[in-house]
Formats: structure tokens, C-alpha cells, sequence
């Protein structure tokens, strides 16, 4: 699939993290008014809890206490984001889509960190190791999603019978 016009990119990325970090945010600040720390709020029995928590490090309690470290990892992200879009060729419309979600997850957790010295995190998940926020899931999808569109657009290629090939040389 050819890429898509540079600009209309940028507007797609920019419009989907908009809507994910609007979203996180508003989340959060529900969470944060409406649960207590330490109590668990049943919403499908043996399956889905609300449980409001604060992690200064990233998913798995990896990097505790690293909070500014993770808010610079977050603006080079969206930044590396950025010119993936401008850059054009991402994996065509669920690229440029999967990257938006990632940049909006990026952006939800990033305005925690700075406002608050770590992310809110409220959703608890039967058989998930962790909790975690509507950021959080938007960046594991969005980059799932990537990955898939990558593929996708890797397979329709022609000659792709090595690394590399499709490329313009």
C-alpha cells in the first residue's frame, strides 16, 4: 500500500492521541474521585475490578521510583512518533491508527507523571499480572496493532522474497 499524504498522517495520529489521552484523563480523574485507595469494587464478579493505585515506574512494577526517567521515555515516543508519521509508509491507515494510540497512551501517562509524580492506575484484570489504565491498554494495543499492519503491508509487497525487498534502493 503506498503511503498516505505526509499531513493527512500527522492529522490521524494527532487526532486519535488526542481522543486517547482525553479519554485516560478523564478516566483517571473518575477514578481518583470515586474509588478508595486499598478497595477493590467488583464490576464482573471473578473477572474485572476497579482499584485505584499510583506506580511511579512502568507495567510489572518495573523501574519503581523512575518516574522522571519514564516522562522522558514517554516524549521521546510521541516524538519518534512524530516523524514516523511525516515520514509516511507505516503500515497504511492501521499504522498511522495504532501509532495514534500509542502517542495518546504515551501523552495519558506522561501528564500523570508530571502532575502527579506517578500514573493512576485502576483496572484490575482476572489473570492479568497487573493494574493498569486506558493508557496503558492503548499503548499494548496500539502497538500490537502496528506490529499487525507492518505484517500486513510487508506480505502485500511484491518481491518480497528477502529482508529488504520492496525497498527502493
Amino acid at each position: 500500500m503506498a503511503g498516505m499524504p505526509r499531513r493527512r498522517a500527522l492529522l490521524i495520529v494527532a487526532a486519535i492521541a488526542l481522543v486517547v489521552a482525553l479519554l485516560d484523563q478523564v478516566s483517571k480523574a473518575w477514578a481518583r474521585g470515586w474509588l478508595t485507595p486499598g478497595h477493590e469494587v467488583t464490576v464482573i464478579p471473578g473477572w474485572l475490578w476497579f482499584r485505584l493505585a499510583s506506580n511511579s515506574g512502568a507495567t510489572l512494577g518495573l523501574g519503581t521510583g523512575l518516574n522522571e526517567l519514564f516522562a522522558v521515555l514517554a516524549l521521546i515516543v510521541v516524538g519518534a512518533i512524530a516523524v514516523l508519521a511525516l515520514r509516511g509508509n507505516v503500515g497504511g491507515l492501521l499504522g498511522v491508527a495504532a501509532l495514534g494510540a500509542v502517542a495518546g497512551g504515551a501523552i495519558g501517562n506522561l501528564a500523570d507523571r508530571v502532575r502527579l509524580g506517578g500514573v493512576t492506575d485502576f483496572i484490575e484484570v482476572h489473570l492479568w499480572p497487573t493494574d493498569f489504565n486506558l493508557a496503558d491498554a492503548a499503548i499494548r494495543l496500539g502497538v500490537v496493532l502496528f506490529v499487525l499492519a507492518l505484517v500486513l503491508d510487508w506480505t502485500r509487497r511484491p518481491g518480497r522474497d528477502s529482508l529488504g525487498a520492496g525497498r527502493e534502493r
